[in-house]
């Protein structure tokens, strides 16, 4: 099903994105090096996060174009970093008027441009990506050696006339290679899926404008060379799109193309014999077969996305420190450098807060741990006590019940359901919020636990998505959606169930259930928030 955005997401990501492309203009006003920095940084961040995906995918991919750009996204990636360093003002090497940097653009649009153009070639053809990955090594070390060591590269910026005509030329062939890409991409877009397809054909297409841009200036710091900055910034949010946000969110768009398409058609196979009782009996048989090989598919890519959140945490951290680098090289006030700087670490660390919760989140659907009794008011106090600072912060007032039933479970995913629910209800509570925690047994000697809000409400729409993972409701914030969808794997995982009860207006009541423990109540236990 072709899944499109409210109209409203659609405008307020517009907005949102013009709004940072008005920001980064006033920033380059203020400091041009620290625009710069800032939109290589990210393009850098970018195209390390496709080589992430790309190499640890590897062994799951029915085509091998995804391998191919990922690999060398690495290494135009290297290249990029250099070029950043080495830009006109930075002061890391003794070349200072803007050639080594323009010799190194050049040399990564090259191997970025001719890359893309070999990529569609392989979609069905065999890939060693160990040879693949030294013959790119190979390549960016000659052409390092060729700049900094032999200095046989061509000039391509003399200062004070600007962009030779070796710099213009490679511009040129540039975007003929980038066309070029586009229309084999164009060739071969029933092997990706369409959403994908898109994005990326946006992403060739203004890194064509982008480059046209840069042939145009004659200082460093021009107008033109701002502009095709710009550009090149939307054309990599597009490349982020296409990979990584569909890669995590949707893994088989791009990376088990053909396998979804195969499953499309078992669906509509099976339905043609309905009607045919001894086919029928040999499509069940199949449809067994198929759903225990898809199993198995499921645990590779659980294993998958294990890996890809462990190594997205190391673009993160080059974020915060190239910010500390930034910091110390740019001539802003301290308080601008310090804002805009702490933005950018605010992002890299509430991306590191969703691969934390997509790693809660396969382990919970993989790991089997013994269910025992839990003291449900030392579960409850460690969760109070760890937000105490939001509940300060918000002037929340929490109810707590003296004494709790012992209930059966596993005490540090418990936490997180508690800590998942009073977060929620601290955050989208009335104002001061006022909080209601509570126990009690049911008809069938099962616990049901909650937390009760005096907020606004959930309308009956909603309810039906609250625990569907990467679901943003308007009346409950825009975050990434896995809070919710890690409480129910878990409460489902210990046998219980979860719930919302709630009425536009009057508040919201979360519960969960548990299997009750046969041991006497627990002792309260004394509580700071």
């Amino acid at each position: 099903m072709d899944e499109r955005p409210a109209p409203l997401h659609t405008v307020s990501g517009l907005l949102g994105g013009a709004l940072a492309l008005v920001g980064l203009y006033l920033t380059s006003l203020h400091s041009y090096l620290l625009f710069h920095t800032v939109i290589e940084l990210f393009t850098i961040v970018v195209a390390a996060g496709v080589f992430v995906i790309a190499w640890n995918a590897r062994a799951h991919l029915d085509n091998n174009y995804l391998l191919f750009v990922g690999i060398a996204s690495a290494f135009v990636a290297l290249l990029d970093l250099v070029h950043t360093v080495a830009y006109k003002g930075m002061g890391v090497f003794a070349d200072g008027n803007g050639n080594l940097a323009t010799q190194l653009w050049v040399a990564g649009r090259y191997l970025q441009s001719a890359s893309l153009v070999a990529a569609p070639f392989l979609l069905r053809r065999r890939l060693r990506a160990d040879a693949v990955l030294a013959a790119f090594a190979a390549v960016t070390g000659l052409i390092l050696l060729s700049i900094f060591y032999w200095h046989v590269f061509p000039a391509a910026y003399v200062e004070g006339s600007g962009l030779t005509a070796f710099k213009k030329a490679s511009e040129y062939v540039t975007c003929a290679l980038l066309l070029a890409a586009v229309a084999l991409l164009a060739w071969k877009r029933a092997e990706l899926e369409p959403a994908v397809w898109r994005l990326l054909t946006a992403y060739l297409l203004l890194t064509v404008a982008s480059e046209l841009a840069f042939t145009h200036y004659v200082s460093v710091y021009g107008r033109m060379n701002l502009v095709g900055h710009l550009v090149r910034l939307v054309a990599f949010w597009a490349l982020y799109r296409a990979i990584i946000v569909t890669g995590l969110v949707k893994p088989y768009a791009v990376v088990l193309r053909s396998l979804k398409r195969s499953e499309q058609q078992l669906a509509e196979y099976a339905g043609t014999l309905e009607l045919r009782n001894e086919d029928l009996r040999r499509s069940e048989r199949q449809l067994r077969q198929d759903a225990v090989a898809l199993q198995s598919r499921n645990e590779e890519l659980d294993a998958f996305a294990r890996t890809v959140a462990h190594d997205l945490k190391n673009p993160l951290s080059v974020i915060v420190s190239a910010s500390g680098f930034v910091r110390a090289a740019t001539d802003l006030p301290r308080e601008k450098v310090d804002d805009l700087l702490g933005r950018i670490e605010a992002t890299a660390f509430g991306m590191n807060r969703i691969v934390d919760a997509l790693l809660l989140l396969s382990q919970v659907r993989k790991v089997e741990t013994p269910r025992t009794a839990v003291d449900m008011a030392a579960v409850v106090g460690n969760v109070l006590n760890r937000l105490s600072e939001l509940i300060a912060e918000h002037g929340a007032a929490v109810v707590v019940p003296e004494r709790w039933p012992a209930a059966l479970g596993y005490a540090p995913w418990l936490e997180e359901v508690w800590a998942n629910y009073i977060t929620n209800a601290v955050k989208h509570g009335g104002r001061p919020p006022r909080l209601e925690l509570g126990a009690a047994t049911q008809p069938d000697g099962s616990l049901r636990f909650w937390v009760r809000d005096n907020g606004a409400g959930v309308s009956s729409e909603e309810r039906a998505r609250l625990f569907v993972p990467f679901t943003r409701l308007e009346t409950r914030g825009a975050g990434h959606g896995l809070g919710l969808s890690i409480v129910y794997q878990i409460v489902d995982k210990l046998g219980g169930d979860v719930g919302v009860e709630s009425s536009p207006g009057g508040g919201s009541t979360f519960y969960f259930t548990l299997p009750a423990a046969d041991l006497a109540q627990s002792a309260p236990v004394p509580v700071h928030a």
